[in-house]
């Protein structure tokens, strides 16, 4: 298996607007069944929501847009009239040519006897329970919604006590990207169907989603998955999403006879006047993830302070010469480099040998500002293959990820997954894009979302300790995709532990590694299942 899809079996496909197209022809041409059968299990697991969680007597109101969207709420909303549930349904062009399937979902609805209402007539203040099926994955930044739209969600926006779902994806929100117009019908549950849409789990649209409920409509995963590919192959690569099934079945076990040359050896190295904390964050995250031996190397004056916080590791001063480099890169499984070291004058003479000759490589913090200054970084990067080395692994926040490519800085604000990709692609290396959903890209341009983490984590001092997470595991494990992924999800999973046990705001970056051990019970132990019978559930 190609080393960059080996997490493909683990991890959750996503799916862009064109790609559910794609898959809602397929299944049409492959089983036979008319189209309307999608859309009639579509609105059949909104109507189950709405019948879990609302009584018969709680009003509901639906927003029905001019297209499969609106389909889908006008079925539901028959649905829920068989259940003698009080509906009734916006028509928000009323003479607008609906698709076939919406149009006779429509019609059925009517000749029922169901209530219906222009979008000039609504009181939102009767209404317990309102559905949103306005745009679905139709919406684009590139068309915006209109005055009355944007008025319409910020109106249901400011209501209390409403509950708030939205049919796919709410409008808004961009399907294949997450991103957002200025207001965005803001969901406490999101029904979406097939594989979840990108922009469920990408910045800034997750935020709006609420819980995420991923009903499969009657396609079988195997099924979906394949066809997926075949799409891929066509098309562009889709992200993939890391939970916590990612890592259930990776084996973090000691042998009872290892010992510390088992576990691997990683070389941190950072640092400078004032930036002291930096590297005792790297350094304690490098140790928490068991490795075998933490060898350090800072400015000579940090080295006492060190020692007292980590008496385990092996300190010393930054090497002197391009040799005594080699020799020191030559004893490890994998170096990290940047954080706390300033504009210090020993990085421009040790960072392209560590490039050239690190077989596992991470860049973070001043590093990658060290890295942004070199004129053919890329080429530098890129040349690492040929010297038989794995690629680098870049940990840009926004601020260093446009410093390394100003020309990808537009990219960046409307698709971080797009603008990560291209920037892998280019340097032939894994980008970490970090952001309340981290983006991971390989240098095949595939990518991967994060779902652990939470705002906690917005602290300086939080990437010095994914740093050391990223170097610690790389020297462990065979794979560095895994490694680096499992880097990535290990450090939001201390947030979530954390915050469990401190609240967002008793959380600092210094605090995350006493969870450690209960974090790796959690990976080893504890299935953390994202599927029901009705399919994925993501909060």
């Amino acid at each position: 298996m190609d080393p960059y899809d080996r997490l493909n079996k683990k991890t959750t496909p996503t799916m862009d607007a064109s790609a559910q197209k794609f898959i809602d022809r397929l299944f049409v041409e492959e089983t036979g069944l008319p189209s309307i059968v999608l859309m009639e299990q579509a609105a059949g697991a909104v109507s189950r929501l709405i019948l879990d969680l609302c009584q018969s007597d709680q009003r509901v109101l639906f927003l029905a847009g001019a297209g499969n969207n609106g389909g889908d709420a006008w079925a539901s909303a028959r649905q829920l009239m068989a259940h003698a549930y009080d509906v009734t349904v916006v028509d928000l062009f009323p003479y607008s040519d609906l698709p076939p399937d919406a149009n006779q979902n429509k019609r059925a609805y009517l000749a029922l006897g169901g209530h219906r209402i222009s979008d000039d007539s609504i009181d939102l203040s009767s209404y317990a329970v309102i559905v949103d099926g306005i745009m679905g994955t139709g919406f684009r930044l590139s068309r915006p919604l209109s005055k009355d739209i944007l008025s319409l969600l910020s109106s249901i926006n400011e209501r209390d006590g409403v509950l708030r779902i939205a049919i796919d994806i709410p409008t808004g929100i961009e399907a294949d990207t997450g991103a957002c117009d200025q207001v965005v019908f803001q969901a406490d549950h999101t029904v979406t169907f097939s594989a979840v849409k990108i922009g469920l789990m990408a910045e800034p649209g997750c935020s709006f989603c609420g819980q995420i409920i991923c009903h499969p409509i009657s396609m079988a995963s195997q099924w979906l998955e394949s066809v997926l590919e075949r799409y891929q192959k066509q098309n562009t690569l889709l992200p993939r999403v890391l939970t916590g099934e990612t890592f259930i079945d990776l084996d973090l076990s000691r042998a009872t006879l290892s010992h510390k040359g088992c576990h691997g050896k990683t070389l941190l190295i950072g640092g400078s006047a004032g930036m002291t904390g930096a590297v005792v964050l790297m350094t304690r995250a490098a140790q928490a993830t068991g490795v075998g031996y933490a060898y350090v190397r800072t400015i000579k004056q940090l080295i006492p302070q060190l020692l007292s916080v980590s008496p385990e590791s092996l300190i010393d001063e930054i090497p002197g010469s391009i040799d005594d480099w080699h020799q020191l890169i030559d004893r490890v499984d994998s170096v990290a480099l940047g954080p706390g070291s300033g504009r210090a004058g020993w990085m421009d003479q040790s960072i392209e040998p560590l490039i050239q000759r690190a077989v596992q490589l991470v860049i973070d913090a001043d590093g990658l500002n060290h890295l942004a200054s070199i004129k053919d970084w890329c080429n530098l990067l890129s040349s690492r293959q040929s010297r038989g080395l794995f690629p680098a692994i870049l940990t840009p926040h926004p601020g260093e990820f446009m410093r390394l490519a100003p020309d990808l800085a537009e990219l960046l604000d409307r698709d971080r997954q797009a603008a990560a990709a291209q920037l892998a692609v280019r340097s032939g290396s894994i980008i970490v894009l970090k952001g309340h959903v981290t983006v991971i890209a390989l240098p095949t341009g595939q990518t991967f979302l994060n779902t652990s983490g939470n705002p906690s984590l917005a602290r300086a001092g939080s990437g010095d300790v994914l740093t050391g997470l990223a170097a610690g595991f790389l020297a462990q494990l065979a794979d560095p995709i895994e490694a680096i992924t499992l880097a990535v999800y290990f450090h939001g999973l201390l947030a979530d532990i954390a915050v469990e046990h401190l609240g967002q705001h008793g959380v600092t970056p210094s605090k995350l590694l006493d969870y450690a051990a209960q974090a790796f019970d959690r990976l080893t132990s504890t299935r953390r299942s994202v599927r029901s019978s009705a399919g994925c559930h993501y909060d």
